[in-house]
């Protein structure tokens, strides 16, 4: 195989061996498939933009994958203007036996929340949320993988944690109008 000449080829080679990678990353961050091959496009394009730095690197899927959350990031804080209505509507009725954190966790299991409440944290909080619940790493894994310290990772979730609680506590249920009858 002879390597690529020019630019454009060594960007497509980069697509042709990291492409779905890149995809499926931003699939499970965005939840949308049509958002997640934009965002694919998005980051090849800076791949091309920026060949010297991704040469550079020493893993090439890392360089890219981290290009890809920052690019799923920004459209998820793009689409945050939706978020407070939406939250509200969809968060549960608490169980009365449950602790506020377990009824929390368990409302955030589902992707879509998460991904909206994502929208409104830090981006150092974004990546290390996206290696607990979609990537499913453990916290000590996390730490090992950026570099940082255990406690900071329990940080971060915390921050996220609280401000998903923030988020779903922004406004009460509608209370039900006059007349008629509470659902």
């Amino acid at each position: 195989m002879r390597e690529p000449v020019n630019e454009v080829e060594q960007t497509e080679g980069y697509y042709r061996r990291y492409g779905e990678a890149v995809h499926r990353r931003c699939l499970r961050l965005l939840g949308d498939e049509a958002l997640a091959w934009d965002s694919t496009q998005e980051v090849f394009l800076r791949v091309h933009e920026n060949l010297k730095s991704l040469r550079a690197a020493g893993s090439p899927l890392s360089w890219l994958l981290t290009v890809a959350d920052r690019q799923c990031f920004s459209v998820l804080r793009r689409r945050r203007t939706e978020v407070t209505h939406a939250l509200t509507r969809l968060a549960p009725l608490p169980e009365a036996h449950a602790s506020p954190e377990a009824a929390l966790e368990r409302l955030l299991v589902d992707a879509d929340l998460v991904r909206r409440v994502l929208a409104h944290c830090p981006e150092d909080v974004q990546r290390i949320v996206a290696h607990r619940f979609i990537d499913e790493l453990e916290q000590e894994q996390i730490a090992t993988l950026l570099d940082v310290s255990r406690k900071t990772v329990q940080r971060k979730l915390q921050t996220f944690f609280d401000t998903a609680r923030r988020l779903l506590e922004v406004a009460p249920r509608p209370e039900p109008r006059k007349g008629t009858a509470p659902a």
